[in-house]
């Protein structure tokens, strides 16, 4: 405890969480409410689940990018102006929204604009943390920062059912663009080390070279590899099934509305919270040997859920259950990536650790984007029978966790290398 009050005593490191807390909550009650907006005004998994894939899209692009810019550039001065443009455009779409008669185009525009942005702010935000505290407190850092994404995480969904449910979207438009708003001057206030690198050639040639050597890194380090293999199948998996199916299951298949799906999310983030809370008591201790483990937990938390659309019992107890297997799967994935998170920045150089991160970070949105995709229409095709889904899902999670788990039981922590 004396540890992590130490850390948040750094003015620059509290800023930075502050930040995150804010543009987090922000991005998470859009991404909510949006999609959600959507399935009301149209009943179809699959156009809900292609949406929401579809917006995922743009890290492909900005990811890489925001690695380089945060190699490059003053990192808070690039979350600043990302800030800015995320108000404006949520300003615009509240300005262009009543305009349109079909809804799903415009949300969908709105949700890659959105993504967008994001795909370069994460990166660029988790390239600060090495910067602001030693090596030695990475792990509790990023404990404070997990919990921190968690509360966020788990404010959105009850205020954004609420907000969606009693008064429509052009609240939550409102309040969100506030937040933001205010992200963007605590950006200005945050002082990162920052040391200029020398640029030869055009942009695309700057591009190239930045991203080979972040990719020369990588296949250097076959821990690395393998942990984006693991980073892929379950960020393609495990998210399908809670940001798809779970909302069509409850909407659809236990007739409840928004308020009780966000409340059952918000309570389910709990789950995160006592992750960040374990995480940050071990410490140090959490490595990369606990990521089988960890994973298991990430792929079996999704049964109970099969089970409980699958048995014939009643709908407020199959609801809690699904709420249960959202909290265990929260636990798990707090524990699951504050080591990943540590492992990246203690063993990448200063002058890679944007673009090797920029890598991690877009790689699991890019696969959950293709992962939405699928699972939306898995859930029309077997809307019948939807825990087949579930069940075959579980399987293929604990298939790969299996098949690497021996790599990362010996695995040993290497020195920085180019």
């Amino acid at each position: 405890m004396k540890l992590t009050t130490k850390i948040l005593r750094n003015r620059n490191f509290s800023l930075l969480v502050a930040g995150k807390f804010m543009s987090i909550f922000a991005n998470q009650v859009l991404t909510f409410s949006l999609p959600l907006y959507l399935l009301y005004a149209t009943g179809s998994p699959a156009l809900f689940g292609s949406v929401l894939g579809l917006s995922f899209l743009p890290f492909i692009v900005t990811s890489p990018i925001a690695g380089i810019m945060a190699d490059r550039y003053q990192k808070q001065r690039i979350m600043f102006w990302l800030d800015v443009a995320v108000t404006a455009i949520v300003t615009v779409y509240m300005i262009i929204s009543g305009m349109f008669a079909t809804v799903a185009p415009i949300v969908l525009i709105k949700l890659i604009a959105l993504n967008a942005i994001q795909g370069m702010y994460t990166p660029t935000s988790q390239a600060c943390v090495p910067f602001l505290v030693p090596e030695g407190k990475l792990i509790r850092a990023n404990s404070i920062l997990e919990t921190v994404n968690t509360l966020s995480n788990m404010a959105a969904p009850p205020t954004a059912g609420i907000l969606l449910a009693g008064f429509g979207l052009f609240p939550i438009l409102v309040v969100c663009a506030i937040c933001f708003a205010i992200t963007a001057v605590m950006d200005l206030l945050i002082r990162v080390p920052y040391k200029k690198q020398q640029a030869s050639g055009n942009v695309m040639q700057i591009i190239t070279s930045d991203m080979a050597q972040a990719f020369r890194f990588v296949s250097k380090h076959p821990t690395l590899i393998k942990l984006a293999i693991l980073m892929f199948v379950l960020s393609a998996l495990i998210p399908g099934v809670f940001n798809v199916g779970v909302p069509v299951l409850v909407i659809q298949h236990l007739g409840m509305d928004a308020v009780h799906l966000g409340t059952g999310r918000a309570i389910a983030w709990v789950g995160g919270i006592l992750g960040g809370i374990i995480a940050g008591s071990l410490g140090e201790k959490l490595t990369l040997k606990s990521i089988p483990v960890t994973s298991i937990m990430l792929g079996f938390s999704i049964v109970p859920i099969g089970f409980a659309v699958w048995m014939d019992i009643p709908y407020f107890t199959a609801f809690a259950i699904i709420v249960a297997s959202d909290f265990v799967s929260g636990l798990a994935l707090i524990l699951w990536s504050i080591p990943i998170w540590a492992y990246i920045q203690t063993i990448v150089p200063p002058e890679l650790i944007g673009k090797v991160m920029s890598l991690f970070s877009g790689l699991p949105m890019i696969a959950m984007g293709l992962g939405l995709l699928l699972f939306g229409m898995l859930f029309e095709r077997f809307s019948f029978v939807p825990w087949h889904v579930i069940f075959v899902t579980s399987f293929i999670c604990c298939i790969t966790v299996l098949l690497l788990r021996k790599h990362f039981n010996t695995i040993q922590l290497v020195a920085n290398a180019t």
